[in-house]
């Protein structure tokens, strides 16, 4: 047992009082927690990281979501960083976002160690929006990907980012452009996920916001939501991923507009098995600076 380990026990126990029944079942936890066992990541590419960004919606009567470029280049470095292989797609309609991800659905990716996916648009209810304002399932995004349509994929983490709204409701300050259909300073992205939960084994889907709630983007640094993954994900390298966006969830629930007034909070979802633990990579991307290994 490490040091840090004991050190954890000890305050544990302490906190938790005086019966020796709680310090066994402390310990017993912490063992249970120790076996969960982590997926391979040993490939020489991590694998491949699709992102579609969607950010001109002329075509629609939606806003163009001013700030996504941002998000892009810190989601390309910091994925090409980790090992990824970044394939981009811009501005695709609902029918083309579908493609993309049934195409992906078609690679091999025996040699690989996961997927990772980032949709970047307006969205509602359980959808996101392709650039003609027409409305693609989250679930049928992640269909191709499962273990029935995509063998080469049968055990390995298939991670979901999704900056998009899951409705209108605005969470507010309790003492800035959404993406939904409308936008100012800070915009919205406005998705409810009931139908979007993962069904199937080792997906993580982690939604910028709530179920029903808008999500926001600044136009001149990116959403609050991608900005805060992107920082993390270099900060806290070789945490696991859900550690990681339990860091995101505290990073973006403080946040407020300048008015004080907006919040919001993430919401991951997922059937992972195992912990998702990214190796260190060498150096630091070239959008973020890396401050720190420790949060």
């Amino acid at each position: 047992m490490s040091f840090v380990t004991f050190c954890q026990i000890f305050l544990m126990c302490y906190m938790l009082g005086r019966a020796k029944g709680h310090c066994h079942r402390v310990v017993h936890a912490l063992e249970q927690t120790s076996d969960l066992g982590q997926y391979p990541m040993t490939a020489a590419t991590r694998g491949i990281c699709l992102i579609v960004n969607n950010q001109d919606f002329s075509k629609s009567c939606l806003r163009q979501r001013e700030g996504t470029m941002i998000d892009e280049r810190c989601l390309t470095d910091v994925f090409r960083w980790l090992g990824f292989e970044v394939e981009i797609r811009m501005d695709c309609t609902n029918a083309q976002i579908l493609s993309a991800f049934q195409e992906l659905g078609r690679k091999d990716h025996s040699q690989m160690d996961c997927v990772v996916c980032c949709v970047l648009s307006h969205g509602d209810d359980g959808v996101v929006l392709g650039v003609e304002g027409q409305p693609v399932k989250l679930r049928d995004l992640m269909e191709p990907l499962n273990g029935l349509n995509c063998p080469s994929l049968v055990e390995k983490p298939k991670l979901f980012f999704i900056q998009a709204c899951q409705g209108n409701n605005e969470q507010r300050a309790v003492y800035i452009e959404a993406d939904g259909s409308a936008c100012d300073s800070v915009c919205r992205d406005a998705v409810v996920a009931n139908d979007s939960i993962p069904a199937d084994a080792d997906f993580l889907l982690a939604m910028s916001t709530l179920p029903s709630f808008v999500s926001y983007r600044e136009k001149t640094n990116g959403t609050w939501f991608v900005q805060s993954l992107c920082q993390n994900l270099v900060q806290m390298v070789g945490y696991d991923l859900i550690s990681i966006l339990t860091k995101v969830n505290a990073d973006v629930s403080r946040r407020t507009d300048l008015g004080h007034k907006k919040k919001q909070m993430p919401q991951p979802a997922f059937s992972l098995r195992k912990k998702v633990v990214f190796p260190v990579p060498e150096g630091s991307p070239h959008s973020l600076t890396e401050t720190s290994n420790v949060p």
